[in-house]
């Protein structure tokens, strides 16, 4: 396995890309490797020598006609190390993050941004375009990329400069919050940007009064914030409000399926007493999803289909497991809740740095045609449920959880599950790989 990443390596080294830039290509690091534990075939997509990571579960990761596969990394573009200064004084060191796109047909890698002020993209779901946001001169811009021309010039190899792929949509307004991540409406019309903003006296009064306050001595990981969601318009640039929160706004998603539904979640970095929230892209509609108990630790929401959003019931504390938990989903027009599963505790409880853990599910994601659910667990595994009957079936163990957790999702048409895994590395760096669901020979 080793020797096998090191000579993709030297083969992009003697192809004189190993400085890659905008629209530069790599060749395949693909591999295979059989797990040991659960006798499936993984497919390893990229080497352990780099810094990469998907994108968030929640987020596209395949273009539209899913011919490529995005991700990050901070280390394949061999970008200097930046340095900036906070505003308390304080002085960041950072190196900037890039986009990349694997071939699926082929494994190749194609570089996709350049510079130091790139934000957060998304993938359209109707075109090939991907939506960039960057901060430029103290603004926060939009702009949206030509895909289909991008890679065309690829394979021609004659590619231009970023500007030549690019229109920007719009500079967002600074009266109207302090911009942050975003989502794009399934119609590709409308990005949702999160915000932080300054608000009244009586609002900060009632955040503080109302924040979550952790069991025992449970770290407060992200301290409350006035935010609040906005939304611009993706061909005229126009932004408007959607609502205002009282609390940190994270996790921003648009259904993949109903135009104008935003799913996203009180921020904590850990446990909330209201964690889900649902609203309309008009404001009309702004309300907690799924009430939660005091023993209730909610958490890694994701739509998966028209009527549903997944979310897990974390069971990974003693005192957490006096109740049901697990995956579940509840039903955005009736509220119904149902549990899809959970994996019990000797299935799942493995030492990691000297400490017993487990129990169960930490992410989860479905498939687009609501048959399959993925979760990740704190033991390291993943694993696949059918929805309709309840089984479960082990499909990747040992991804180690670190230096990123495993964040499994699904392919388009359902029949892969992307993760990434610390696996070969001790969890010292990812690999992103893939493995298929074997629909005609599941074994329980």
């Amino acid at each position: 396995m080793k020797r096998l990443f090191l000579s993709a390596a030297l083969c992009a080294l003697l192809g004189g890309t190993a400085s890659a830039q905008f629209g530069n290509c790599t060749p395949s690091e693909k591999t295979t490797y059989v797990d040991a534990q659960t006798g499936r075939t993984i497919t390893v997509l990229t080497d352990t020598l780099q810094n990469d990571r998907f994108l968030y579960q929640t987020d596209p990761m395949w273009t539209s006609d899913g011919k490529y596969l995005i991700f990050r990394s901070s280390t394949r573009a061999g970008d200097p190390e930046q340095q900036t200064t906070t505003s308390d004084g304080k002085t960041r060191r950072w190196t900037p993050t890039q986009m990349f796109f694997i071939e699926v047909a082929t494994g190749r890698i194609i570089q996709a941004t350049e510079g130091t002020d790139l934000g957060g993209v998304y993938l359209a779901r109707k075109s090939n375009r991907m939506f960039i946001s960057r901060s430029r001169d103290g603004q926060w811009t939009l702009s949206v990329m030509d895909l289909d021309r991008f890679f065309a010039d690829v394979n021609r190899g004659k590619v231009g400069r970023p500007t030549d792929y690019e229109r920007t949509i719009g500079t967002f307004p600074k009266e109207m919050g302090r911009p942050g991540g975003f989502a794009v409406d399934c119609n590709d019309d409308f990005a949702y940007i999160t915000v932080e903003r300054d608000g009244t006296p009586e609002e900060l009064e009632r955040m503080k009064q109302n924040a979550f306050r952790p069991e025992g001595n449970q770290p407060i990981k992200i301290q409350p914030t006035l935010c609040g969601i906005r939304k611009m318009n993706l061909e005229t640039g126009r932004v408007e409000k959607v609502i205002d929160t009282e609390f940190k706004v994270g996790h921003i998603q648009a259904s993949r399926f109903t135009p104008g539904e935003i799913v996203f979640c009180n921020e904590t970095g850990g446990d909330a007493h209201q964690r889900m929230w649902f609203c309309t892209a008009d404001g009309r509609v702004f309300k907690p999803l799924y009430r939660e108990t005091a023993l209730d630790w909610v958490t890694h929401e994701t739509f998966a289909s028209r009527d549903y959003v997944y979310f897990n019931i974390l069971g990974f504390q003693p005192r957490l497991r006096k109740q049901a938990s697990g995956i579940l989903r509840i039903n955005l027009r009736t509220d119904d809740v149902e549990l899809l599963g959970q994996v019990e505790m000797e299935k799942d409880r493995q030492a990691i740095d000297g400490q017993l853990v487990g129990r169960g599910f930490w992410h989860c994601n479905a498939s687009r045609d609501d048959r399959w659910v993925a979760g990740d667990t704190f033991g390291g595994n993943v694993w696949l449920i059918d929805v309709r009957t309840g089984e479960r079936h082990w499909l990747v163990s040992d991804t180690k959880m670190r230096p990123d957790h495993a964040h499994p999702s699904f392919s388009p048409d359902g029949t892969k599950v992307l993760f990434q895994s610390g696996h070969f590395t001790n969890g010292k760096r990812l690999n992103l790989m893939m493995v298929d669901v074997p629909v005609d020979n599941l074994d329980k």
